[in-house]
């Protein structure tokens, strides 16, 4: 049977889909050191058994869960086991666990839309603006408990929906249960704050079937408490065992970021006010952005309750109350992406519909002029975001580029134990997963007065099981972010170093080992090292106003358009033996 145009579309944004989501499995950048320090190089000491530990692991605050990493342990677990490299687990990783689960939960939102809000159009916009939006390239692709909420969301949003579109007699209460239940993993398993996205449906659920239907109110909340005992238990249970006392970590960052003490909490980490989240909004979804709000405000208008309860009321609570606090960082803003992407299709949707038929009823268009401005207006925002998302690629991916051939060259070497340096720099380096097995990352003196992450404990130190290590309390950490002196090595144990080429700050300790000429080539200014490796990355001091710092221009045009971007070099050195 020949497929109709519409279905030709759809294995179109199928197919786009995952070509966006494999390219950043191979390329997005890390855009957090939350990422690497809070996640990669705990998981990396699960597979691997070495890796940096932040003071958010230690058994005296317990605020980030074991129970997170262990579906991705068991996933790099065979590639462990058949010898294959660190790096290649690491996109591995990403490939499998991240963008692809994130591509099926979009597909799974994708379907629903089409069965439960019968418009192929809606489901075609969403899943077009979720695919291109460079919001999404990089939440797809980070290991974050704020990734794992959003994917959740994106499931439970199809389920919901699914629930809310049940005839009275074909209504299964296993439906809203099941959304419930993946509301839970990405609150309890994923990010705890999450769980206030199953407020709006949870009030729905019993308003409506209170007086109604009892009997299937009394099933869904049963299924529910089971649900979420279930998920507690086991999370419990696994986390107990790693930190080897009771803990419920959910609780701890509950506790740690709403009621921390003085000197605690997220403020120390630094405030923003509330334009910090409009322009990263802008950025990572430019007029989709204003779509998804200005949706969630018209869309209950001409699509009722179902858009109300399912994407305006909690992307709306979620914004009010994220808005508010002082400490404000892009991830926190992960779980509501596929809620933008939700109201900014049906806004889209209805406005093209609506124009269509008022322009061929006065006799002014037809179909074929209706098609032509909705793939201009396609064509336009999709080369906006993909030109971004190049963009990040293009300015901000030299530290994975070098440290795959800082990897190369460890792994080819093999001379033995070595340590391999950063400072200024140590905020930007993946994560030990680029390191051989007996290299280690280890920080030295630089302008940064915060606390830095320490190490885990390792084998050689008569330690007879993985929880030996995870339970050890480790020296001299601190939840005020407080500099530590015990973090730091000396200069002199560096086999290797990472640095960039900007001016260094010599009265805070840091290093000089090069610079960049007047020319652009990098110099060696120290006769016991040589460049290894080095990658253009967008300059911290530079004065970069041009286009290119927002999206990618090729090269050509780049003769005709204020580029205007100032980069340093990026570079690993070697000492000289």
């Amino acid at each position: 049977m020949a497929r109709t145009p519409n279905s030709r579309l759809q294995w179109v944004l199928i197919s786009l889909n995952w070509i966006v989501r494999s390219y950043c499995a191979l390329y997005m950048i890390i855009s957090d050191c939350d990422e690497t320090f809070n996640y990669w190089e705990p998981l990396n000491l699960l597979i691997r058994g070495f890796g940096k530990q932040t003071w958010e692991y230690s058994p005296e605050y317990a605020i980030r869960s074991y129970f997170y990493l262990v579906p991705y342990y068991i996933l790099a677990y065979p590639l462990q086991l058949m010898s294959f490299s660190s790096v290649a687990q690491f996109y591995w990783i990403r490939f499998v666990a991240l963008c692809g689960f994130t591509a099926y939960t979009e597909f799974s939102l994708f379907t629903s839309i089409q069965k439960n809000l019968g418009s192929s159009k809606i489901a075609n916009w969403f899943l077009f603006f979720s695919t291109i939006a460079p919001g999404m390239s990089h939440a797809s692709v980070a290991l974050l408990p704020s990734s794992l909420a959003m994917n959740c969301v994106t499931l439970a949003s199809a389920n919901v929906l699914s629930a809310m579109n049940q005839q009275p007699h074909q209504y299964r209460a296993s439906t809203s249960v099941l959304a419930i239940a993946q509301f839970c993993v990405g609150g309890v398993i994923g990010w705890p704050f999450a769980l206030v996205l199953a407020v709006p449906f949870g009030i729905y659920t019993v308003g409506s079937n209170i007086l109604k239907d009892p009997s299937q109110l009394f099933k869904i909340i049963t299924g529910s408490i089971m649900s979420l005992g279930a998920i507690l238990a086991a999370i419990t249970s696994i986390d107990s065992w790693f930190y080897q006392k009771l803990v419920l970590v959910p609780l701890n960052i509950v506790l740690y970021n709403v009621f921390g003490g003085e000197g605690e909490g997220p403020e120390i980490f630094g405030v923003e006010d509330f334009s910090y989240y409009v322009l990263n909004l802008l950025l990572n979804f430019n007029i989709v952005f204003i779509l998804g709000y200005s949706g969630s405000i018209l869309n209950p208008l001409f699509i009722g309750k179902k858009a109300f309860l399912v994407s305006t009321c909690p992307l709306l609570l979620w914004s009010l109350i994220f808005g508010s606090q002082p400490h404000k960082e892009e991830r926190f803003l992960y779980p509501i992406y596929p809620l933008i992407c939700l109201n900014a299709s049906i806004l889209i949707s209805f406005i093209f519909t609506t124009t269509s038929n008022v322009l061929e009823s006065i006799k002014l268009s037809n179909k074929w002029v209706s098609r032509s401005i909705q793939l201009l207006f396609g064509g336009v925002v999709g080369l906006v975001s993909i030109l971004r998302i190049f963009n990040l690629v293009e300015n901000y991916s030299a530290p994975l580029t070098v440290a795959e051939d800082l990897y190369r060259e460890l792994v080819e070497s093999g001379n033995g134990d070595a340590n391999v340096c950063v400072g200024r720099e140590w905020y930007h380096y993946p994560n030990s997963f680029f390191l051989s097995s007996n290299s280690r990352l280890k920080f030295v003196k630089s302008g940064f007065n915060g606390l830095l992450p320490g190490d885990f404990l390792e084998d050689e130190d008569n330690l007879s099981s993985i929880s030996d290590v995870t339970s050890s309390i480790p020296f001299d950490m601190n939840n005020k972010n407080q500099f530590s002196d015990s973090k730091v090595t000396s200069f002199n144990q560096c086999s290797y170093y990472i640095d960039n080429t900007l001016p260094v700050d010599l009265e805070q300790g840091e290093h000089s080992i090069i610079e960049l000429s007047k020319s652009g080539e990098v110099i060696v200014n120290d006769n016991d090292w040589e460049l290894l490796a080095c990658s253009k990355l967008i300059s911290m001091d530079g004065n970069s106003s041009g286009l290119g710092k927002i999206l990618w221009i090729p090269h050509y045009f780049r003769k005709f358009i204020a580029y205007r971007v100032e980069y340093m070099q990026y570079c690993a050195l070697k000492k000289k033996e």
